[in-house]
């Protein structure tokens, strides 16, 4: 867990800002959530980064905790400076500061999947809900069947195994013209195919990036070959994990534009 730690306190802390994309990206992740009833809440966005999502829901509820356990937390100060009902905490999210049915709304996006026991970090999400609270978590998915995408995840597993041993301040610079190419070569013909309804090249995979700059294909590209541990899983095993801790499901989709699983649960009251 010191690597992965380590790897995205890096990462955030290089790629700190944050960019007019990640609003877009939040609104597709909080997309089943009817946010005003988030209204006086107090929420947790636990795995924050450098707090790109953090500011936007913070708009929306009525305090928020913004939780890391890396050293991106000090972009996420940065981030928050100026958002006077969010506070950033650094704490593992396996082990978090705060007392069990805390928070009427957690957010975990992107972080459950990198943990050495995803159940773990979950039902650690789970302890802090208070009765009826809400829960939305984000996994990569894991295609069930054969075809282009999972032909890609297993090329990218393959380069992952080589990657992930290189130091950072080298693995970042080599991400951009990997990241440049598959824009030109999958992105932008995958978005043209998109608009003229040629089936074909709509079908190409990546297409959570066509519309966006190239910058968040770079960030992302880093993300998946720097990180020294990733799980994926299919809509059956993350809709286990909800209904045995007793979280009613809400919504659970396998969104082809954030590469995988958004789910909202709640507590019962």
């Amino acid at each position: 867990m010191r690597r992965t730690l380590e790897s995205f306190g890096y990462e955030w802390t290089r790629f700190s800002a944050v960019q007019p994309e990640d609003e877009v990206y939040w609104h597709r992740y909080v997309a089943d959530v009817d946010l005003a009833a988030l209204a006086g809440r107090l929420a947790l966005d636990a795995g924050c980064g450098k707090g790109r999502f953090s500011r936007f829901t913070a708009a929306h509820v009525g305090a928020l905790v913004a939780l890391d356990g890396s050293d991106a937390v000090t972009a996420a100060a940065r981030n928050l400076g100026g958002v006077a009902n969010a506070v950033v905490v650094r704490a593992d999210v396996r082990t978090m500061p705060f007392e069990a049915a805390s928070f009427g709304f957690i957010s975990c996006l992107g972080v459950l999947h990198h943990l050495p026991d995803p159940r773990a970090g979950f039902d650690a999400l789970v302890h802090l809900l208070a009765p009826g609270a809400l829960l939305l978590v984000y996994v990569y998915s894991r295609p069930e069947q054969p075809g282009v995408r999972a032909a890609a995840l297993r090329a990218a597993s393959g380069l992952r195994r080589w990657t992930v041993r290189l130091p950072h301040p080298i693995l970042r610079p080599l991400c951009r013209p990997l990241a440049l190419g598959l824009y030109a070569l999958v992105v932008a013909p995958g978005g043209i195919g998109a608009r003229r309804g040629w089936k074909r090249l709509a079908a190409l995979p990546l297409a959570t990036y066509r519309g966006q700059p190239a910058r968040s294909l770079w960030l992302d590209t880093f993300d998946r070959l720097s990180a020294p541990l990733e799980a994926r899983y299919t809509e059956d095993e993350l809709r286990r994990w909800f209904e045995e801790e007793d979280l009613v499901v809400l919504a659970l989709r396998d969104d082809p534009a954030l590469a995988g699983l958004v789910a909202l649960g709640r507590r019962a009251r």
